[in-house]
């Protein structure tokens, strides 16, 4: 009997070895296929992030430069304009010192009238319309401030313009990234 037990003993080990052996066998296989499932998942990210960072640095490159060509555009109408202006002021100006433009203000007569002089026949409601011509420099001098103010509205006008650009551009790559977030939320 004693060496029945013993066999039975021995069996009873060998089965518990090789049941333990299966589970870690087991163990093993299923954390091997875990590991395995996780390096393709890693794989499958980095390959989705390669490609979208390629595709944003192309977005983000045809927005510079879309953004540069709109801007030069700007620029260009810019110095187009106040070209137009300049020629059109020193045409004006050389008009005026030269004495063929000249250039006439009203002025308002005086109102009172000295006590021992008659009427001239004109209504009071009604003064008549006097000018008075300005000395050239003077003029050029006036002509020069009003186009100095102009460049500078247009100057601030093609700032403007500038800024409004680059914040369309940017409001629509904001709404591009905001709807691929979106796209890939689960």
């Amino acid at each position: 009997m004693k060496t029945q037990a013993k066999e039975l003993l021995a069996d009873a080990l060998l089965y518990t070895v090789l049941l333990a052996a299966g589970g870690f066998a087991g163990i093993f296989y299923e954390s091997r296929n875990a590991a395995v499932a996780a390096k393709q998942e890693l794989q499958d990210l980095q390959r989705r992030t390669a490609i979208t960072t390629a595709w944003l640095r192309g977005e983000r490159t045809a927005s510079e430069t879309s953004m540069q060509a709109q801007i030069s555009a700007l620029q260009s109408q810019l110095s187009q304009e106040q070209g137009q202006a300049n020629e059109k002021h020193h045409t004006h100006v050389a008009g005026v010192r030269a004495g063929t433009v000249s250039v006439r203000v009203p002025i308002v007569p005086a109102s009172c009238q000295p006590s021992g002089l008659p009427g001239t026949g004109v209504s009071s409601a009604e003064p008549a319309a006097a000018h008075a011509q300005l000395d050239p420099a003077a003029a050029a001098d006036l002509a020069t401030i009003t186009h100095e103010g102009d460049a500078s509205i247009r100057d601030l006008n093609s700032c403007i313009a500038q800024y409004n650009a680059v914040k369309d551009a940017h409001d629509a790559w904001r709404l591009k990234l905001e709807g691929m977030a979106h796209a890939q939320t689960p």
